[in-house]
Formats: structure tokens, sequence, C-alpha cells
């Protein structure tokens, strides 16, 4: 079983859990994710198993869209519903139902959610410190101090807002904690903020249509290589010589009809067998699949 799956992840588990279960219904052992998703997010998780998980670094830095709703009436440790929340006062919430405009949130945006941002990551977060994850040190009493970090928000748009639920659309560069953006919204409004569900709706190009629940997942569900990589980016390679010199990592100067420096997928038996790279007249391996 060498294939991509795309997991509409549901609410309450963890990306972990879901891999357990695939294990499970595919019964295989070899198998990875190309990002993880708190167990509060829903949507896309994309899987790989078998030997295509040599593939996942493709998809690593890719970006990524959510849809989030925030809400701007309290505040909680993990900036989301997964811990207590504290409200503020109903005075509070009643001023800042009059003070707080549609309008004053796409400023915000605009001037510090937009282009390259420096957030600092929940502490509730998988984020590994001393080898050991942060969410781990903190439910442990530890202190944990998280480092800033540049992040990149490349669209963000208000989808809907009403005093105290905001819900916005995030397209963001790899690393960016949407938790840390209602965080940071909180600090700028004074009138608290977390998250009250999130679902990724897109990793790069992939689009959750084409997802599927645990519920209705069978080895079938797998997603097409070509809508994966792009088809142009594939060829058959039928001469034997230079499939055993690939195989032997060696480098062929020829003159091939590939593009040059880009990666190009080499299909056998409806699977991708090598990965090569053609440039200067030199054919060369990057990486053997199988």
């Amino acid at each position: 079983m060498d294939s991509f799956f795309l997991i509409d992840k549901p609410a309450g588990i963890t990306s972990f859990w879901v891999l357990s279960e695939l294990r499970k219904k595919l019964g295989i052992k070899k198998i990875g994710h190309t990002g993880t998703l708190d167990p509060l997010a829903t949507g896309c998780l994309l899987v790989a198993t078998g030997n295509y998980t040599k593939l996942i670094p493709y998809f690593e830095k890719d970006t990524k869209e959510y849809e989030c709703t925030i809400l701007l009436d309290g505040v909680s440790d993990s900036y989301d519903i997964d811990t207590p929340v504290t409200h503020i006062s109903d005075s509070q919430k009643k001023s800042f139902s009059k003070s707080i405009s549609r309008e004053n949130i796409q400023k915000i945006l605009e001037k510090h959610f937009t282009g390259e941002i420096e957030q600092i990551p929940p502490a509730y977060s998988a984020l590994k410190i001393g080898g050991k994850k942060a969410v781990d040190l903190v439910r442990a009493w530890r202190e944990v101090i998280m480092k800033p970090r540049r992040t990149t928000i490349h669209e963000i748009e208000i989808l809907d807002y009403s005093y105290p639920r905001l819900t916005l659309r995030c397209l963001v560069s790899v690393g960016t904690y949407i938790r840390s953006i209602a965080k940071d919204l909180w600090d700028i409004l004074e009138t608290g903020g977390y998250i009250e569900t999130l679902r990724r709706t897109k990793i790069g190009k992939i689009c959750l249509k084409e997802a599927i629940t645990l519920e209705k997942f069978s080895s079938t569900s797998r997603l097409d290589e070509g809508y994966l990589f792009g088809k142009e980016r594939f060829c058959v390679v039928e001469d034997l010589e230079i499939l055993s010199r690939l195989s032997n990592g060696q480098r062929i100067k020829w003159d091939f009809p590939f593009p040059e420096w880009k990666d190009i997928f080499i299909m056998g038996s409806d699977m991708i067998q090598y990965i090569v790279r053609y440039q200067d007249g030199v054919l060369s391996s990057v990486r053997k699949i199988f």
C-alpha cells in the first residue's frame, strides 16, 4: 500500500490517533502525515503510506488555508476552548459590542496580520523544547518560554462578524499558529480572544472537497499522483538500462526531453519509482522511491 489519502479529521482526536486508525484499516505499519492538526481542529490531514512517506517533504512547506471562529469575550491558556475560558464581564461585553466594528478589525488585520509577521507560538503546542513537546512541559508544571518566530500571512479576510464571534479565512505559511493570531488580536483589542472552531480547508492546492471521513474511508480513497504533484512533472521511462543506472545512483549524460532544474517523477507499474533532475544535459537521481 503506497498511496496518499486526504482525511477530513474530526474534532476531539489527535492526528496521531488518525494514523493509528488507518494502520488498523489498511493493515500496514509505515504511515505519516504532512502536518499535524490540533485535537480541536478539523479538516485536511494529508496522509502518506508505505514508500510514499518518502514524498512527504514535497508538502511540508506548502501554504495552508484555514477557516476559524474567534470569540472576543475571554481568555484561555491554550488560546482555544480546550482549556478553561475566563470570560470578561457582561458590562465589558456590552461596551465592546458597541465600540469594536468590522471596519476596526479590518484595519487591524491589514496593519498587523498581513505579510511577514512575528508571532509567539502557543505553549500548548507540539513544538519541541529540549527534545520534549512544549505542551507536555506545561502539563508537568514546568516553566516554558516560547521564542518568537517569523511567519507569513498571505491572505486574511473576515467571513463574518457579530460581536463576540469573528470568523476569518487565513492563507498562511508553514509554522503559522492561528491560535496565536487570536491571542495577538486579544492583546490589541484588549477584549480577550480564543479559538472556538478551526478548520483546515487547503494544503497547497489540495482542497477539502477531496477529503474523506474516517467513517467512509477505504483503500480505494487514494489520491491521484497527477493531482498531487501536477501531471506535467510525470514521465514514463521504458529503457531498462536507464532505469538500472538510476537505481545505482549513476548520472546519465543524454539529450532528454525533460524541463531543466525541476524534479521529475518517473513512473513504473502505475507507481512513482524515482525522482530525477535534469540539468546541463545530465540526468541524475534525486530519490529512489522503490
